[in-house]
């Protein structure tokens, strides 16, 4: 008896499986998408795919980038690039944001951080790049890059850090985009 149901339970199995596979399997009389797709039929015709063009943030204006900025950071800015990116040194951010996109780390990559600024500054409803990446800073659990665990920076830069060297970082930030 308990080897008929065993049977019974593997035959009852088998036939799930093959019904499961057969239903996940591709139909090979549909067209798979391709660039190099043909017509199908007469009178249709094939229209490429366009790809979304990536925000840039040489395509914005000085006024689009800053925009939404407390004040008295947005009067200090152009700050000084080189004074931001030296001190990514002693506050650590280095450490945990790569410049290398083949490198994955703790956070976020900082290659070609100020394009990837403008697209999630417009899909968060931000302001702008600017103040997306000010608020990253001071409030650093504000935004979170799906695929990163929150609470891994400091909240401390906000008071560690003075209104002049937020313009300053924030400036070189700015700077790193694509060619």
């Amino acid at each position: 008896m308990v080897r008929r149901k065993s049977y019974l339970c593997a035959l009852v199995s088998l036939i799930f499986a093959i019904v499961l596979f057969s239903a996940c399997a591709p139909n090979p009389r549909m067209q798979l998408i391709s660039p190099n797709m043909v017509v199908i039929g007469e009178g249709e015709t094939f229209v490429p795919p366009t790809p979304t063009p990536r925000p840039r943030i040489a395509d914005l204006s000085p006024e689009e980038i800053y925009v939404g900025l407390p004040d008295s950071i947005a009067d200090l800015l152009p700050g000084d690039p080189a004074n931001g990116q030296s001190l990514t040194v002693p506050y650590n951010c280095i450490s945990c944001h790569q410049l290398d996109l083949s490198l994955v780390d703790v956070a976020p990559t900082w290659a070609e951080v100020a394009d990837t600024a403008v697209g999630r500054a417009q899909n968060l409803g931000s302001p702008g790049p600017a103040e997306y990446l000010y608020i990253s800073i001071v409030n650093p659990n504000a935004f979170i890059v799906d695929g990163y665990s929150s609470d891994i920076m400091p909240a401390t830069y906000v008071d560690d850090l003075s209104e002049q060297d937020l313009a300053d970082i924030l400036t070189y930030l700015l700077t790193l985009r694509s060619e």
